[in-house]
């Protein structure tokens, strides 16, 4: 089997759910599932030192190279593309249900020992695309998603020109998954995201105006046509 590397990019304030999301991850994940867990950090690395301190798993933790998470996405999908390693994403706000004898993560490894699989996520591991976009596309998310690395080879990461980064680089990556070939597997399991039901960007009054920007840059960038409600 591929190595794999578990990614997850953190940010200030999100401690508290970040080390619940970890005590999650050890208790339903055997460690030699994985080899390594990669914590790319956008906030204050000494504080993201402390709250490391407080739960019993081997990790490697660096800078995030740019100034927000899509960066450090990128930062994973190439350290797994340089690695020949499998990638599975998540974040700080999610939590793992324990499985009754089954390790959830071995077995969305297990699912792409298949060559024509390039990604594994769970029921609730990302959405379907609307008219915006492409209806009816079911993209993944950043929180639940495992990338074979066939898979990073062939498309990289996030596409780091939209203009908001918070709307529709998951359904850019994961329509050139598509447009591979590869199959996306969606796995019988559930995982606990947004605990802190907030998120910043809900608030903003501009969501509305960006949201349609970038849905008018995806469609741009395929050459999809404009989009008429």
């Amino acid at each position: 089997m591929n190595k794999l590397i578990i990614g997850v990019p953190v940010r200030e304030k999100n401690y508290e759910s970040f080390i619940e999301m970890l005590k999650s991850l050890k208790e339903s994940v055997k460690e030699d599932t994985y080899d390594k867990l990669v914590i790319v950090d956008g906030g204050d690395m000494e504080q993201t030192k402390i709250a490391l301190s407080t739960i019993d798993i081997k990790y490697e933790l660096v800078k995030n190279p740019g100034r927000g998470p899509l960066e450090a996405y990128n930062y994973l999908f190439d350290l797994a593309k340089k690695e020949g390693s499998d990638l599975f994403l998540t974040q700080t706000d999610v939590l793992f249900p324990r499985l009754y004898k089954k390790d959830w993560l071995f077995e969305m490894k297990k699912y792409t020992q298949n060559k024509k699989i390039g990604a594994v996520t769970s029921l609730n591991g990302g959405g379907k695309g609307g008219k915006d976009y492409v209806e009816g596309l079911e993209w993944l998310g950043g929180w639940c998603s495992y990338y074979a690395h066939r898979a990073i080879e062939l498309i990289g990461g996030y596409d780091e020109n939209f203009p908001d980064p918070q709307y529709g680089v998951d359904v850019d990556h994961t329509f050139r998954l598509y447009k591979t070939g590869l199959r996306i597997v969606i796995f019988n399991y559930w995982v606990h995201h947004h605990m802190q039901n907030e998120r910043p960007h809900d608030r903003d009054p501009d969501t509305k105006a960006n949201k349609e920007k970038c849905a008018r840059f995806f469609r741009s960038k395929w050459k999809l046509g404009e989009y008429k409600e």
